[in-house]
């Protein structure tokens, strides 16, 4: 059994709950069997160490500790988790992850290793390599890492002529777009793409949480009876005034009438909130607009095999160089890393 798949999909279920926490999973192992698993539970709650000791109790003594994230071992919201390991018995730690945190990088090792506690550190499966990379680049910089994504067609259209909604991209495809959300805290979309689709932003068919939702409207009025309102309030940065979002939505109101700027404040009020990946599946404008801005870490392009023959182009010149990265069926993959 492997392990490491077990510890990592349990922080999947920290997703978007644990921010400004990074969200760890682990699992407690002992003779070849799971005794004990947890994630990383609300700010202030505890840590998935705890947890997944928690769940073990007894059957944590002497058994191995399988976590995503190089255990905390400091004082911070909660108490180490380097003390919760060593007064479980555990006799091995296996983590996936160095923490850049400098308060805790490298130094749980040493703590454990005192403690008589084997600790290594040991390669993520290959699905999770790039887990942590969005947390890595909040600690160093403060702000969320910005992962945009589009879909088209093999001709370049990414909608009808009319803007309505077609179906670009296969199940293959559509499978690796709800494994990217569940990495995010947060999905944002544009306004023209909320009005023109209605999406629900949701994770199908996999594994994961539903990431949380905001809307970049510019001065577009929204209704609340939209889909991605339901279950869960949402995040909407406008221009204008949304009077009847009142309950449904907290409305942050953009002070400039410049994009750039009003791109910035919206980074600045989800790096204020903790949080670490932003995914902002963009429509044409949207696209073009931050790739400009120059405010993004990574696009995705999901392009189809298949042609539209005509459409909603989103391509203007300001793209920056996409390279293939991975088939998926009749999709192919193609990403571009900010220079």
């Amino acid at each position: 059994m492997n392990f490491a798949n077990n510890a990592f999909e349990e922080a999947l279920k920290a997703v978007g709950v644990s921010y400004p926490n990074p969200a760890v999973g682990a699992v407690v192992v002992k003779d070849g069997r799971i005794v004990g698993k947890g994630h990383t539970q609300v700010v202030h709650g505890p840590h998935a160490e705890v947890m997944a000791l928690r769940d073990a109790g007894e059957a944590a003594k002497g058994a191995t500790l399988y976590v995503t994230l190089e255990p905390c071992c400091h004082y911070g919201r909660t108490p180490p988790c380097t003390n919760a390991i060593i007064n479980a018995g555990i006799e091995r730690v296996f983590f996936f992850h160095r923490d850049p945190n400098p308060l805790v990088f490298g130094k749980s090792e040493k703590i454990l290793a005192e403690a008589g506690i084997e600790s290594s550190f040991v390669e993520p499966p290959s699905d999770y390599l790039r887990y942590y990379e969005a947390y890595d680049y909040f600690v160093q910089n403060k702000r969320p890492f910005v992962e945009c994504k589009i879909a088209e067609s093999a001709d370049g259209f990414i909608a009808a002529s009319d803007k309505s909604p077609v179906r670009i991209t296969g199940e293959l495809g559509n499978a690796w777009t709800a494994k990217w959300r569940r990495t995010a805290e947060f999905i944002l979309v544009g306004g023209g793409t909320v009005l023109a689709d209605n999406p629900r932003l949701t994770v199908r068919n996999v594994p994961g949480n539903n990431p949380n939702r905001a809307v970049f409207c510019g001065k577009k009025r929204l209704s609340p009876s939209l889909a991605l309102f339901e279950n869960q309030k949402a995040l909407v940065f406008s221009q204008v005034p949304q009077p009847d979002l009142e309950g449904v939505a907290e409305v942050h109101l953009l002070q400039s009438k410049n994009f750039v700027e009003n791109w910035k404040e919206a980074l600045d009020v989800f790096a204020t909130f903790g949080i670490h990946r932003l995914a902002v599946e963009t429509g044409a404008t949207l696209a073009r607009e931050v790739l400009k801005s120059g405010l993004w870490n990574r696009f995705y392009v999901l392009r189809s095999s298949r042609k539209m023959e005509k459409g909603l182009a989103w391509k203007s010149g300001y793209e920056p160089e996409f390279r293939q990265i991975e088939n998926f069926g009749e999709d192919v993959l193609l990403t571009a890393l900010h220079p």
